[in-house]
């Protein structure tokens, strides 16, 4: 494996994102990795998808000019390989296709949509940093889906993904069936595995921890689930000012919280989860982890 740069690119729904990572391997035949750039551009293609069915001319030229804006840092990075992955919102637009088209002319990166399934097992690919010797529920709500993980350690145990995010929430486009299949699939594993706390990532529940007292385990972020509901019920009485006043957050954190909220609320009731790990990671870095793996015999 080639010591440097390595980047991932995920447009989700909501937001499309990039990181960049400094990976090298250690005399030990280790890899140590850190964040050097993480950029976060909130396009959401899901308001588009999700009224329209597919994606207008605007948006798409605004994530053309996203995407060629991450390649040209990528360059100047130097990176050694990326991978650049589409989700939610691009699986469903019935343009998706044409538009990963058009990325490729005009900016040379090759842009893949995704399953749902592929995106969950992505996420778990963080598990091994976490060095956490139970089973745990990975959850990662997205603003078009929510992924699940069962894992034990280094083991996933089982993956799975629902159309159920924060802004198909808003957009009144989530289905009582995508909830009742989520629901019945979290009671499944308490009654086979009984009380099982949960792994959470993405912005949303990076924000609950960050506005919490800040706990920590054994190296862990850990958000109680009691401050969790706390904080759940107070944004959700605020309005979208208030949100924004009184929690210091951008507009597009303001209104998409709170759907997330609801949705990590009901996981932890089902699961009679006390707490929540926030290892403050995410799709990009499960990302580099699988490319890294990808080059560990290239040299």
């Amino acid at each position: 494996m080639k010591n440097g740069y390595y980047g991932s690119i995920d447009v989700g729904t909501n937001a499309a994102r990039m990181v960049i990572k400094n990976v090298s391997m250690t005399i030990k035949g280790d890899l140590d990795s850190f964040r050097v750039q993480e950029v976060r551009v909130p396009l959401r293609l899901g308001v588009d998808v999700f009224n329209y069915g597919y994606l207008k001319e605007k948006k798409i030229k605004q994530l053309v000019d996203t995407i060629y804006c991450f390649k040209t840092l990528m360059n100047i990075y130097d990176v050694i390989d990326y991978k650049a992955i589409a989700t939610s919102a691009m699986r469903e637009a019935s343009n998706g296709k044409e538009v990963i088209e058009k990325i490729k002319n005009d900016t040379g990166v090759n842009l893949e949509i995704i399953s749902g399934e592929k995106e969950a097992s992505t996420i778990s690919k963080i598990a091994k940093d976490l060095k956490i010797n139970k089973t745990c529920c990975f959850i990662d709500v997205g603003g078009g889906s929510t992924e699940i993980n069962l894992f034990y350690k280094d083991k996933i145990i089982e993956s799975n993904s629902f159309p159920l995010g924060t802004l198909r929430i808003l957009a009144k486009a989530d289905k009582e069936e995508s909830r009742d299949n989520f629901r019945k699939k979290l009671k499944s594993y308490h009654k086979e595995y009984g009380d099982i706390d949960i792994v959470g990532t993405g912005g949303n529940i990076n924000r609950y921890w960050k506005m919490s007292p800040h706990y920590e385990r054994k190296g862990q972020h850990i958000l109680f689930v009691e401050d969790l509901v706390k904080e759940y019920k107070e944004l959700k009485d605020m309005s979208l000012s208030q949100r924004m006043d009184e929690f210091k957050l951008k507009p597009d954190r303001a209104d998409v919280i709170v759907p997330a909220g609801q949705i990590f609320v009901e996981a932890a009731e089902i699961l009679d989860s006390k707490l929540i790990y926030v290892p403050l990671i995410g799709l990009g870095d499960g990302l580099i982890d699988t490319l890294v793996q990808e080059n560990m015999n290239i040299i």
